[in-house]
């Protein structure tokens, strides 16, 4: 129901009565009601500063909320270098976002100079190196560079197999498109380095380093560095990219999934049945309802590595006959192109002799017998020996990554 005109006029009129009644009270009692700016301050003297109850320049005034003196207390110590108030006010009030938000923009400020940092040193060499590992392969024959993968398959097949395989896929479902957008993700991240470290080299102004501004500095950088539509762009390719390579891996490899989370189902239950009871009287009663899931992902976690430790032989297997025939096949056409024919077992079409094949599966042989041997002694893990895994541990990380995400429900 809408009030007569008369309601709104009559309530306005009692508000503007109201406020001179108080403003008149107040200058009667020596205390004004709206506190006079001195100079951008409350007080003009020194004295004055810091006091939240009556007396100073205005006897009987209200006391300051705490936000407000510490804030009087902050201006005061920046115009006046000799003025004794309150120490460290502003630092002890805790801000607005509540009383862990600078503790969490300190975490999200710390995280991000260390992601800046470890991206300073390793982005601007793994580009250059890859340049130079591109240019190096561009400038190759390519049966030179099918000889050369045919051994890696051959020796490597079993450490990496859904790696190699995603790779593949990858060249059926946009190859170009995603080499692309991983430029283009460099790209904006070695600009997103340099911007900051300008920044940090001049502060543009800011005098306050404390860590909110610090993070509101460096957030700005970012989004007036980066091309949202970019980083948009590679990355709705990236997506589109591993949609169709995932497909592809969840049925190549759907036995290996299908054993895993069978196995998963069946260790969970007798896992349940005797780890439960302990871990309830172990942990307090509050987290009682994380031990079914703990035990579950444990349960997963290693259903994952034995079905994967079987798919790993069987893929060592695969991989050593395949890469043992590019090999073969490949150095087969060089030769034949230059000219060495051995009595005509070498030619370069791969059906017109069965060369390839017997050298092809003698590197098989050796290639499986390579990879069987070591992992035999260390419990088909299939871990890379030190110190090569120095240098492939990107590569470790990729294929756990890869098993996860295709293995889970």
């Amino acid at each position: 129901m809408r009030l007569p005109t008369c309601v709104y006029a009559t309530t306005l009129a009692c508000v503007l009565i109201l406020t001179i009644h108080c403003q008149l009270v107040a200058g009667s009692s020596g205390t004004p009601f709206f506190r006079p700016r001195h100079n951008g301050f409350w007080r003009s003297n020194e004295a004055s500063f810091g006091r939240r109850s009556q007396g100073g320049a205005y006897p009987g005034a209200r006391p300051l909320s705490l936000r407000s003196q510490a804030y009087i207390d902050k201006i005061a110590a920046k115009e006046m270098p000799g003025y004794s108030g309150v120490d460290n006010v502003i630092e002890r009030f805790p801000p607005r976002g509540g009383e862990d938000s600078d503790t969490f923009v300190k975490v999200v400020g710390i995280a991000t100079d260390i992601l800046v940092q470890c991206g300073r040193v390793v982005l601007p060499p793994i580009v250059a190196l890859t340049k130079m590992i591109v240019g190096f392969y561009q400038a190759l024959p390519k049966d030179a560079i099918m000889a050369q993968v045919g051994l890696v398959y051959c020796f490597a097949g079993g450490y990496y197999p859904t790696l190699f395989s995603s790779l593949a896929a990858a060249q059926q479902f946009g190859w170009d498109v995603m080499v692309e957008a991983i430029q283009d993700l460099t790209d904006e991240a070695i600009n997103v380095i340099h911007a900051l470290e300008e920044v940090q080299t001049s502060k543009y102004g800011f005098d306050d380093d404390r860590a909110a501004n610090s993070f509101r500095r460096n957030t700005a950088v970012v989004m007036a560095t980066v091309d949202p539509q970019k980083v948009n762009q590679a990355a709705g390719a990236l997506y589109t990219t591993w949609v169709g390579v995932s497909s592809v891996l969840e049925k190549e490899y759907a036995r290996v999934i299908t054993l895993s989370l069978t196995m998963a189902r069946y260790i969970e239950r007798l896992a349940q049945f005797i780890l439960a009871p302990p871990a309830r009287m172990c942990v307090a009663a509050d987290y009682h309802r994380w031990i079914p899931v703990v035990i579950g992902w444990g349960c997963k976690a290693a259903a994952m590595n034995v079905a994967w430790r079987i798919q790993r032989v069987m893929s060592a297997a695969t991989s050593a006959i395949t890469g043992g025939l590019m090999f073969a096949r490949a150095c087969a056409r060089m030769l034949s192109k230059r000219g060495v024919k051995m009595f005509g077992l070498i030619q370069e079409d791969d059906e017109a002799t069965f060369f390839d094949e017997v050298i092809g599966f003698m590197v098989a042989g050796l290639g499986f017998y390579t990879q069987f041997e070591a992992q035999y002694r260390n419990g088909f893990s299939f871990k890379v020996p030190y110190p090569f895994n120095l240098v492939t541990w990107p590569f470790d990380l990729a294929e756990k990554w890869i098993q996860w995400q295709i293995t889970k429900e």
